[in-house]
């Protein structure tokens, strides 16, 4: 591995711990959307990253990490509301099974992945900006 790679696959691991902290925002955010029953409820989103292979050699080293889609959490649950504007007869509701406890977990894991990837990239810079000064 040649030391300029280090930051196009920093950059990608920054890319997917960004798109991950989106993802448990909006999760966050869609916690208490109510919706009816039998209706589409808001499904939790965990990012699916997968290695980038290296072109060449093959079986080479990796050249950092994409995301290959979007898992989808289980569906809502019942919630007996009767007060609720979206109450079916019986008085229940659905909410999604979004776990603050699971969104708070990965919001640091997030977190710690995208400072890892700036702490990389910063390194690189500062290897090549001594490099630059090897000559001189």
């Amino acid at each position: 591995m040649s030391l300029f790679q280090a930051l196009p696959i920093s950059a990608s691991g920054m890319d997917v711990a960004h798109a991950w902290l989106d993802m448990i925002a909006g999760n966050i955010a869609n916690a208490n959307d109510v919706t009816a029953v039998g209706q589409p409820v808001y499904r939790s989103e965990t990012p699916i990253a997968v290695p980038t292979p290296a072109s060449s050699p093959p079986g080479g080293i990796g050249a950092g990490v994409t995301m290959a889609g979007v898992a989808l959490g289980p569906g809502g649950s019942l919630a007996y509301d009767p007060t609720s504007p979206y109450a079916n007869a019986q008085g229940y509701v659905q909410y999604p099974s979004v776990s603050m406890g699971s969104q708070l977990v990965d919001l640091v894991m997030a977190q710690d992945s995208y400072q890892s990837n700036v702490a990389v990239a910063t390194h690189a810079i500062s290897a090549y900006q001594s490099a630059l000064t090897l000559g001189s």
